[in-house]
């Protein structure tokens, strides 16, 4: 009886621990103190990775971002990667991309046509320099 009760005990316990949300990656950063959502997004992730090229005294970073956009622009739409954008807070423009570096190797994105109110989710990458903040949002004008 008491081998039974301390096994269900564990049992239970580790049911438990299993529930936890994992802790953050020391690549993981607040979203909300560097990249704001703009219009149709709503940001779900953002882990940042060094560059890997050897460039001396190169001063960026990688910020993949995982999140959800809604297709608010009046039309049936097929997003292109390089239309999410950062804007930062000195009106410079990093687009995203999804090669170029190993922390972006896997990412697969939906690649169909969103109609009118409907939203997908994408994760995409953005080379900016260290530090960077800004508002995410899809340009359609270019």
């Amino acid at each position: 009886m008491k081998r039974s009760l301390a096994l269900t005990a564990l049992c239970a316990s580790t049911l438990l621990a299993g529930c936890k949300e994992p802790p953050a990656g020391p690549d993981s950063k607040n979203v909300s103190t560097f990249i704001r959502a703009g219009q149709g997004v709503e940001i779900k992730e953002m882990r940042t990775f060094a560059t890997s090229d050897a460039v001396a005294g190169s001063n960026d970073e990688y910020y993949v971002i995982r999140f959800n956009w809604t297709n608010d622009l009046g039309v049936p739409v097929v997003p292109q990667i390089d239309h999410f954008v950062i804007e930062d807070n000195d009106k410079r423009r990093y687009l995203g991309v999804t090669s170029g570096s190993a922390a972006l190797v896997g990412i697969s994105n939906f690649s169909g046509q969103l109609e009118r109110g409907q939203s997908h989710e994408y994760t995409v990458g953005f080379r900016v320099p260290i530090g960077t903040q800004g508002l995410l949002f899809y340009d359609s004008s270019f």
